[in-house]
Order: structure tokens, then sequence, then C-alpha cells
């Protein structure tokens, strides 16, 4: 019997493994590229990157002698290995020797290894691989090349990480799947969209587009709120033009006026965002209690007497203080927020939606406002590939992904229900890389007898067309791409300072 020396490089494997305990950081870049079960040729390498994995995800993202043996010594069987393993000294030594500018390096001659191991166990001769001259310099893809033909499959599991699959097996058991469990996402909270987009599906990505200043993130704000305080999912929300505290005071608008989350913290009161961002509150009678200043307008009472004094005398001030903990009480962690208006280029987007994915779970990511990265400012084609870099990683994490847009200044003079993905700042093209494109727009008053809605009524068991009313606002949603329906155009009633967004129905022109 011939006994065959399995091919391997653990000097390599000991250098990447000690990169990531180095910098932990570094498994949300190429932790989902590795297949420890192919990859690592050593048990020890393989059984340290394994754990390196669950503690990052789980336990702690800072690695160092406490927290690595706190977390071995929570389970004995983990622990009797670690030891076997040679403990904190031999992450210790390994941390050492990597050089964590070089991971890139590790990371290439890794799967170039796992690679040609694979090869040779499905029993390709890999001999004249090895022994060519120029061995050092191949990379996995040139391998692959080399023993192209039969080796697809190989190279798919390997370097993409991913199982080729028979297009038209499983077609009986997946339309049964159906029946069981419908292919829906989670509920958006408005009827119409949500039958049409089938709720917020995973694996794909969505984008608004308004004109500035017209309250795309306060819309935004009102989706979070509704994912995180109803539906209990959790959130990452990137910004970069907007602070976290001016969404945190959106938040704290959108629950309190608006009658889903009323119904759940049980005030029914409204209340304007601007008095709330003001700090101004009012007393039994409805008149805003101020602070205390002197004729030069000079506070004459400390801020605490000032807050004191409103606690005792607005009712609206407690009403508010209980929504306000009943929030961080629901939210529970729910609500992650990154500003990244110091950077945004495509690989530090990626590097925060993958690190919110493997350490925190999240799912559901938000991007206000989308632009291409400061360096390619003015090009069109590197925004349309952060779009697309978007779309994919929202595929390949299984989440959902929405991006806020601004629309160009000339769609001022475009009617509201003729807006296209023409009328986007920058670059029209992302449109091509979304699954949904929803395009608003201010009707204006003067407009308003052009314009009508159909509103489904259950007493009269047809629609009915309804007039928009003189003394609110209304905004047309145009639905501009659905990979899964239609794309009818809709009306929404809007009221910015209470942050209430209400869907009327489908347009109507009269």
């Amino acid at each position: 019997m011939i006994i065959i020396e399995i091919i391997s490089n653990i000097a390599n494997e000991i250098l990447f493994v000690g990169s990531i305990y180095k910098q932990p950081d570094l498994l949300i870049e190429y932790g989902h590229y590795v297949r420890s079960k192919y990859d690592f040729c050593d048990e020890a390498t393989r059984f340290f990157y394994d754990n390196a994995e669950i503690i990052y995800k789980t336990h702690t993202r800072t690695f160092n002698k406490t927290s690595i043996s706190t977390y071995f010594a929570e389970d004995s069987e983990k622990l009797s290995d670690y030891k076997k393993y040679g403990g904190w000294k031999t992450i210790e030594n390994w941390m050492k020797l990597a050089i964590t500018s070089d991971i890139k390096n590790y990371s290439e001659v890794l799967k170039k290894f796992s690679l040609l191991r694979e090869y040779q166990r499905n029993g390709f001769d890999i001999e004249k691989i090895v022994k060519h001259k120029k061995f050092d310099e191949f990379t996995a893809n040139d391998i692959y090349r080399l023993i192209r033909g039969k080796a697809d499959r190989i190279h798919t599991v390997i370097l993409t990480n991913e199982e080729a699959q028979i297009l038209n097996s499983g077609t009986t058991k997946m339309l049964k799947s159906c029946m069981e469990k419908p292919d829906f996402g989670i509920t958006i909270p408005y009827k119409i969209m949500n039958e049409e987009f089938r709720g917020f599906k995973t694996k794909t990505a969505m984008a608004v587009g308004m004109l500035s200043n017209a309250g795309k993130t306060r819309f935004m704000t009102k989706l979070i709120a509704y994912i995180t305080l109803i539906l209990k999912q959790k959130t990452f929300v990137m910004l970069n033009e907007m602070s976290i505290e001016e969404i945190k005071q959106a938040m704290i608008t959108t629950a309190i006026n608006n009658p889903e989350f009323q119904e759940l913290h049980g005030i029914k009161i409204n209340k304007p965002e601007k008095e709330i961002t003001m700090g101004l509150y009012r007393d039994k009678k409805g008149e805003i209690i101020y602070r205390k200043i002197d004729d030069n307008g000079n506070p004459v009472e400390s801020t605490e007497e000032y807050i004191e004094r409103v606690e005792k005398n607005s009712p609206e001030y407690n009403q508010i203080m209980k929504i306000a903990e009943w929030i961080e009480n629901e939210t529970n962690e729910l609500i992650l927020a990154k500003d990244v208006s110091g950077g945004y280029d495509d690989k530090t987007l990626e590097f925060e939606i993958r690190k919110a994915h493997l350490t925190q779970g999240v799912q559901y990511f938000f991007y206000d406002t989308f632009k291409q990265g400061i360096q390619d400012t003015g090009d069109w084609a590197a925004m349309k590939a952060t779009a697309t870099k978007f779309s994919q990683l929202m595929k390949e994490l299984d989440s959902y992904g929405y991006l806020s847009i601004q629309l160009t200044d000339d769609t001022n003079i475009i009617k509201p229900d003729e807006l296209t993905s023409s009328n986007i700042a920058n670059c029209k093209s992302i449109k091509h890389t979304l699954d949904f494109l929803v395009l608003f727009k201010e009707i204006p008053s003067e407009s308003f007898h052009k314009y009508g809605y159909i509103q489904e009524d259950e007493a009269w068991g047809n629609g009915v067309v309804c007039d928009l009313k003189p003394n609110k606002r209304y905004y047309v949603a145009n639905i501009d791409k659905n990979r899964k329906g239609n794309k009818p155009k809709l009306i929404f009633e809007v009221d910015l300072n209470y942050n209430i967004w209400i869907e009327c129905g489908r347009l109507v022109r009269k």
C-alpha cells in the first residue's frame, strides 16, 4: 500500500491564525473566506482558528491572556484541548511570528494549499505542480487553471465557500416549502408596499429617493422604529450626513406621534420634533414653560432647577419621559448606529456591515445618505460599484439593505408622478443593481385637484376614489423598480413635524 503524504504549509497556517489573534478585526475581512474543514491541515491551527471565530462572535473582540483563558475555562473538553496544544503560550508565540499587514498573502497561500489537498484527495496528480520552478509564485487561481476540466466543483467549494447546485433539481421540494413557508419577509408598515415587495425580504436591497430636505431620513427612521420597536429585529444604521443625535430625536418623535407605537406604550399625545429639540414642554393649560431669564436674556435659574420646575408642572414632559424610557427598554440594543462621515469608501462600508452581521447578528442595514467615497466624488462608475457591492453583501449575508438617496435639483420641475431613476443625483444606473427603488415627491397644493387615490373600503366592497384634502400634505411614491411584483404609484399623507407617514392608496390622475 502506497502512503501519499498530504501536502501542507503549517508555517503559513500558524502565521494566518497568529494574525487573527493579534488583530481580531481581521476576521471581518478574511473570516468569511475561510472554511477550516478544508483550509487547515494541522489540528492545532484549526482548533485555535475555530475558537477564535466563536470568541469574536459571542464573547469579546478583545483578545488577551485573560479573555482567552476565561473562554476556554468555560468548557472542560475545550480546556483539555487548549492545554494539549500549548494554551496561551502557543498563541503568544504565533502572534509574535505573525505580521498582520501580510495577512492577504497568508490567506492566498492558505487557499492555495487547501485547493491542492482537495485535488490530491480526489485523485489528481499534483506532483508536477508542486515541483514547478514557479510554484511559490502560483496563486490558488493559477493552480485551478492548470487543473481545469474536472476540477470545477472543487474550485467552487474551496475558493468561493459555496457548493455548486444543479439548477433543475429539488423543484417539487421547493414548491412545497413555499406552501409551508411563503416567500415573504418581515412586515413593511404599509399595506400596499408590503404586498408588492413581499415585506422586507432578506437578500434584497432597496433605495428610497427624495429631494434634499424632503424627509428621506425621517421616512427611514419610521421604518427603523417599526422594525425594532414592533418587530424586535436588530438594525444597523450608517450615517454620513445627519448625526446620531438627530436620528435619536427623529426616533422619539416617531414613537410619540404614530398610532402603532402609541398602542404599545399607551400614551396618546402629539409633539412636534422642533419642540423636542428645543427642550420646550407645556403645562396643563398648554402653555410652554420657559426658563426664567433676566432683562438681558441671561438665565436666572440653573438647568437642574428648570428641569425640576418643568417636571412638577408639565404632564406632557413626564409622559414623554415615560415614552423615552419605553424606547430604551424595548430596543434593548436592537439599534446600532455608526457615523461614517469621516470615510465611507467601499472597503469601510463592507467592514462595518460584516462586523455588525458577524458580531451582533444584524440582518437589517440602513445607509443614509448613499453616495460614493470621498475620493471618488463625481465618479458615477464608483457610485454604481458601491451600490453593486452593497447589494451583493445583502445576498451573501442573507440580509436586507436600505439606501436613502438624493434626487437631482431639476426634479423640482418634474410632475410628482413622473419621477424615474434619471432623477437620482449623480448616478441613475444604480437602479440596475437594486431590487426595489421608490422615488418620492410632494404634490403642490395648487395641483391637488389633479390627483386622487383609490382607498379600499370594506363597507363598500370596492375601491373608493378619494380627493386630496386642502389642509394636508401629500407625496407621490413612485415605485420605479420592483423585482417581486407590480410598480404602482402610491399617495402618502405626510407630516414631517410629527414624522407621520400614512399610505393613503394608489394614485389616480383626474
